[in-house]
């Protein structure tokens, strides 16, 4: 019997992936949480076959969730189930520890091939996240000024450009409020840019807002 917990905000999405989800695993345990405490919480009931992640959950800092994840559950593996474009966010999700990334509006038998290819050890991505990433390799460098970043230095950038406080920042991430500034200074620095209006536009540019 597989176990799986569902992590996300909206209930509605939850209850559609448990349907999905029970069509081709009918005896599955299919537990679910809405942010990262909650997660966490059922995450320490047992272990998970498969966890399917929301980014985007209230009062969460999914880097350090796919970290503690990845330290904790090592069994546990993650798919990501996201409204953000893969192509910029799938290649993140996955440096920081998912198993897989796939956009919310697949259609349910992408889900499903998904699941199936996670479950079997495997890393799942879409056509187009897979040439991103072999043309990146083969170029040895990104055109996206955003790969520059560190998958903390990514994150911070996130939460400057949706203008949370340095202080909010720090609580999400556990970070100390002296580290985030840090965070930030060396964004500015790596992205040629001098303020958050800057880092907005180039984040609008690259089609990341």
């Amino acid at each position: 019997m597989k176990k799986f917990l569902i992590a996300d905000d909206h209930s509605l999405v939850r209850y559609g992936l448990k349907v999905a989800l029970f069509k081709q695993f009918a005896d599955a345990q299919i537990d679910e949480s809405w942010d990262g405490h909650s997660a966490l919480a059922q995450l320490k009931t047992g272990p998970y076959d498969l966890m399917l992640l929301d980014l985007s959950m209230p009062d969460t800092d999914a880097s350090t969730l796919l970290h503690t994840i990845r330290n904790t559950y090592p069994d546990t593996k993650v798919l990501v189930v996201s409204m953000n474009n893969e192509v910029i966010f799938g290649k993140r999700a996955l440096q920081m520890g998912a198993h897989g990334y796939i956009e919310k509006d697949a259609s349910p038998d992408d889900l499903i091939r998904a699941v199936n290819v996670v479950l079997s050890g495997k890393k799942y991505m879409s056509a187009d996240l897979a040439q991103v990433i072999v043309n990146d390799t083969l170029n040895r460098k990104s055109m996206n000024p955003f790969d520059g970043l560190t998958p903390r230095e990514f994150q911070v950038a996130m939460y400057i450009i949706q203008d949370y406080t340095i202080t909010q920042i720090s609580e999400l991430m556990q970070l100390q409020y002296t580290s985030v500034s840090t965070f930030r200074r060396r964004i500015f620095e790596k992205l040629n840019i001098s303020d958050r209006k800057a880092l907005v536009q180039l984040a609008d540019a690259y089609k990341l807002s």
